[in-house]
């Protein structure tokens, strides 16, 4: 009978311990996170790494791949093209920096002032960015073209010679660049012209005060205050100048005589023309680490101009 009382007596189960709210919290956040993070995954780092492996082989992206070491990368430097892609790319890359900070500068200033037509104005210069591309370029290839182009036949009213601007290697990689300032000069200004709305317009008034005229509020107050976003629009056109290729493609084709063909288009054609995987794996590797090293570099040298008090 005792056998039997304590057969019936249950063992206390023991109780589950209870979650915290910060690991509520933080399976919460895993939960909103993990999609974005298999994407990320899947779509991003995945191929990055296929790349990278595909560098050291030869692979046409249908047989199987042969291994071939750090051969893509010698003969890369040894390629003569490359080169020349890789020269046009840092001379575009600095031209078009240069000149598209101080366009959207100079416009976002203006912007920012009390003229008519603002909103207009405003807008007029983003439709250039949500233009494709392409149409941009076909567009801009009659602008420049050498007899009925738009540009010559001004220059030519003001007894100046008409160009042959995407026939001259002199001309081509420059009327390149212009386009690309035109296009992105409204959406940088955009940027600009929001941090220069958050200046405090008491510090304007106490420097008028003092007597400072406007170069030298420009100078001391306006483009330190915005130095942060001018930092960003610095980061990012560096890195999409360096990542060029519609306009060449339809414009140029890379000529004359390769003047403006760049690192993408030349990934692209021997990826997708010579079916070379492997060796525009390669050149796609080069081209990270050069943005990569730049992006490094600036943001190093960002203490000796960007004001981050």
């Amino acid at each position: 009978m005792a056998q039997m009382q304590s057969a019936l007596i249950r063992k206390p189960r023991l109780a589950k311990p209870a979650l915290t709210n910060n690991q509520h919290e933080s399976l919460a956040a895993l939960g909103f996170l993990l999609p974005g993070l298999l994407i990320f995954l899947v779509f991003s780092l995945g191929p990055a790494i296929f790349s990278l492996i595909v560098g050291f082989t030869r692979w046409n992206g249908l047989g199987t791949p042969t291994w071939v070491g750090i051969d893509n990368y010698t003969e890369l430097f040894a390629d003569a093209v490359f080169r020349q892609a890789l020269w046009n790319t840092v001379i575009y890359t600095a031209e078009f920096v240069v000149l598209v900070m101080i366009t959207s500068t100079v416009l976002a200033l203006l912007l920012n002032s009390n003229i008519r037509g603002r909103s207009v104005a405003r807008f007029l210069w983003f439709i250039p960015f949500v233009t494709d591309m392409v149409s941009v370029s076909m567009v801009w290839t009659w602008i420049y073209h050498t007899q009925f182009g738009v540009l010559n036949y001004f220059l030519e009213l003001v007894n100046i010679p008409g160009q042959s601007w995407l026939g001259d290697k002199r001309w081509a990689l420059f009327a390149l660049v212009l386009l690309s300032v035109w296009r992105w000069a409204g959406y940088y200004s955009i940027i600009i012209l929001a941090a220069l709305q958050g200046v405090p317009k008491d510090l304007y008034e106490a420097a008028i005060l003092d007597g400072a005229n406007r170069w030298q509020m420009l100078r001391g107050i306006t483009l330190p205050l915005v130095s942060p976003a001018l930092f960003f629009v610095l980061i990012i056109s560096m890195m999409s100048s360096f990542q060029v290729f519609e306009q060449m493609w339809v414009m140029t084709n890379g000529g004359p005589e390769d003047s403006t063909i760049s690192v993408v288009m030349y990934l692209y054609v021997q990826g997708f023309q010579f079916l070379d995987m492997g060796y525009a794996s390669a050149i796609a590797w080069i081209l990270f680490l050069m943005i990569f090293g730049l992006t490094v570099v600036n943001w190093v040298m960002r203490r000796l101009w960007v004001y981050e008090g």
